[in-house]
């Protein structure tokens, strides 16, 4: 029986890791087999001097006895970068803050993606721990355990499972529920999905129709989707968004065609107003995100969601640019918020009822 995340945690109470008792050879064997290298290929990894340093020699010697050609960098300054990613293949992300990464970075490998360089292995780790506001959590030892068991999954039927729901989705009108109030529906028309499936080899990646298929998190679960921006119509209702002068509650976006027209909030309204007004891109859906791992189910009233909401049955719905998906909304910014007591319903069929995937007949 596979247990829900909170259940997990509690389990791990009694064995709790640290990042010096962890099994990397484990964690280094699911890298390799999602890169599934090749002879000759190079690789460059990135690892953080205080976030599991010890992982990347072992990462670099298993993806070398595939006989890949592996540098390590660590995170920080590095004013060559862009002519280090003409000469690579493979970058992988091991485990750091989010802040690791800097702007310029992140624009260098945004377009050495774009321009058809190579591929990424995402494995965050510990910025994966998120509120429901989108916030970072803290990151404790139980995640990892947790984490660990959400490698250890059955990766041809999270494929399964996902295209079963793609087809759905692609038969008409989608619409979101929830207790608190949300109600969306959207059409995503001919718009690609991604598929968080695992496979992170080349071959998928000469596939890809948008910058995030070349994009493979670990631990895999999610499968994301632009809608066709003016198909998006509804309420989304948020519990919380932070600001600098103050948190903002009981937040309600009201969407006609894919943009938020009226704002209401039950504490600090006009912090809302003001990112709606003076950010364009915040006030336009993203994404729709759905979940689908089996090691990271929650419950419906959980506040924290484990690896970025991959759980089976954890919606994430976001406002602003969604490029990366290969939607018509620019802009930069961009605003996650996560849903664990969805109702899903597509083509006529239940996907999601009341935060639990509906496992296909």
């Amino acid at each position: 029986m596979v247990i829900g995340a909170v259940a997990a945690l509690a389990a791990a109470g009694a064995m709790t890791m640290t990042a010096q008792t962890l099994p990397y050879d484990v964690m280094a064997e699911r890298i390799a087999a999602s890169g599934q290298v090749s002879k000759g290929e190079r690789v460059l990894l990135r690892v953080h001097n205080e976030t599991m340093p010890d992982l990347a020699p072992i990462v670099q010697k298993r993806l070398e006895r595939d006989g890949a050609v592996v540098e390590i960098l660590p995170y920080g300054p590095a004013p060559d970068l862009e002519q280090r990613l003409q000469k690579t293949d493979v970058y992988v992300w091991l485990p750091a803050p989010a802040s690791a990464t800097p702007p310029d970075q992140s624009a260098a490998l945004a377009g050495w993606i774009d321009r058809g360089g190579g591929r990424e292995l995402h494995f965050h780790w510990t910025d994966g721990t998120r509120r429901i506001n989108g916030l970072p959590a803290p990151h404790t030892p139980a995640y990892d355990k947790l984490y660990l068991d959400a490698l250890d999954i059955d990766y041809a039927a999270l494929g399964r499972n996902m295209d079963r729901v793609i087809a759905l989705m692609r038969k008409g009108e989608v619409r979101v529920t929830s207790p608190g109030g949300t109600n969306l529906t959207f059409l995503v028309g001919d718009r690609p999905f991604n598929k968080q499936d695992g496979d992170g080899s080349k071959a998928r990646a000469s596939r890809g129709r948008m910058r995030i298929d070349r994009h493979i998190e670990l631990p895999a679960g999610v499968m994301r989707v632009a809608p066709l921006e003016e198909s998006v119509n509804g309420t989304m209702v948020v519990p919380s968004l932070p600001f600098p002068d103050g948190e903002a509650t009981g937040i309600r976006l009201e969407i006609e065609k894919g943009r938020i027209v009226r704002s209401t909030a039950r504490t600090n309204p006009g912090a809302v107003a003001a990112l709606l007004k003076n950010v364009p891109a915040a006030s336009h859906f993203r994404e729709f995100c759905l979940g689908f791992n089996p090691r990271l189910t929650v419950s419906p009233k959980d506040t924290v969601m484990p690896y970025y909401g991959y759980g089976a049955g954890v919606v994430r719905l976001s406002l602003g640019d969604n490029t990366e998906l290969a939607g018509n909304v620019r802009g930069g910014y961009v605003a996650w918020m996560f849903f664990p007591d969805t109702t899903v319903t597509a083509g006529g069929e239940t996907i999601v009822k009341d935060g639990r995937l509906v496992t296909g007949r």
